[in-house]
């Protein structure tokens, strides 16, 4: 039997190289030529969650496969939405230190790279602004990701080469989940890795741990109750509710809209993975725009519940207003 908890899954099948990762053809000559020549403008990669932003930075910043020659050390790495990290005094007190002095050995660069770089404060990116252009002629590399490039202040955009990112296909995550099963000597129905990938998709990591957590007896096992969230469940009936209203089919509205309104009563919803899920979803241009609107009323909103439910009448009032301008 396989040891399963020996390591990490997600960490032990990470892919290490730009062969593992899954990008376009120009996309890939364009970082392996960045590789090859030692050559690296500051870098900006955003979009939705599961789309190999990460992975791919760490791919650059790595010494076997990515531009670091010499020293890990000329590398540092930031958590953009720990509130430790996100303020002004971080930027002015780590990371301006960290690059008065030039990169230790033979590497060109030294590299700061913030994850989640959309979580920042706006006196960091003020701050952030300065250093780039202070240590930017020298030897100075910024390498942001995020889910919001919105979110990041124009000027600060304007520094760096930009590349979107979409999310990993579903068809793609549910082959690596069997390749994983099949090198671990998992003995496994498709069918429940197709399961979990569906309950949990985009969270690769997510889908990964508990993979592995229901391999621990030798067999892929799934109970569908445990990977079944809050979040997903409710994606799902606001999507009905969507569909109801392309489609002008106001009865079928009924049963979705009670089964939304006793989940937002009797749950703690995390509001801001759901507002991101559903935006990525193939619905069209107004209600992205409505989720948009709703997403960043989040944080300020008294009652975050009547937020999402305003939401939800406001899709009503949009797509009635379509119909009946439609029908004229």
């Amino acid at each position: 039997m396989s040891k399963v908890l020996d390591s990490m899954w997600w960490e032990k099948y990470r892919p290490m190289c730009l062969d593992d990762l899954i990008l376009p053809d120009s996309r890939r000559e364009v970082f392996a030529t960045m590789i090859s020549k030692r050559e690296m403008p500051n870098l900006l990669f955003h979009g939705p969650q599961g789309g190999g932003k990460s992975t791919l930075a760490r791919i650059l910043m790595s010494k076997k496969y990515g531009l670091i020659n010499d020293k890990q050390s000329n590398v540092l790495e930031i958590n953009g939405s720990s509130k430790r990290t996100r303020g002004i005094g971080f930027m002015d007190d780590v990371v301006d230190a960290f690059l008065r002095h030039p990169p230790i050995g033979s590497d060109i660069y030294k590299v700061v790279f913030i994850d989640e770089a959309d979580k920042l404060t706006k006196d960091a990116f003020d701050s952030l602004r300065g250093l780039i252009e202070k240590y930017g002629r020298k030897y100075g590399r910024f390498l942001f990701t995020g889910n919001w490039i919105s979110k990041i202040p124009g000027p600060v955009q304007s520094r760096f080469m930009i590349f979107p990112f979409e999310q990993i296909p579903k068809v793609f995550v549910t082959d690596y989940c069997v390749k994983v099963l099949e090198s671990e000597n998992i003995k496994f129905e498709k069918e429940n890795a197709e399961v979990v990938v569906e309950a949990l998709y985009p969270d690769v990591r997510g889908i990964m741990n508990t993979i592995q957590k229901g391999s621990y007896t030798g067999e892929l096992k799934i109970n569908k109750d445990d990977i079944t969230t809050l979040e997903n469940t409710l994606i799902g009936f606001v999507l009905e509710v969507i569909d109801a209203l392309d489609q002008n089919q106001l009865g079928k509205l009924g049963k979705p809209m009670d089964a939304i309104f006793t989940l937002l009563k009797d749950n703690d919803i995390d509001f801001p993975k759901v507002y991101e899920r559903l935006f990525f979803k193939k619905v069209s241009a107004p209600i992205k725009i409505i989720i948009n609107e709703f997403s960043s009323q989040h944080q300020t909103a008294l009652n975050p519940v009547m937020n999402f439910t305003a939401m939800i009448f406001k899709f009503m009032k949009a797509m009635g207003e379509y119909h009946e301008l439609r029908s004229k």
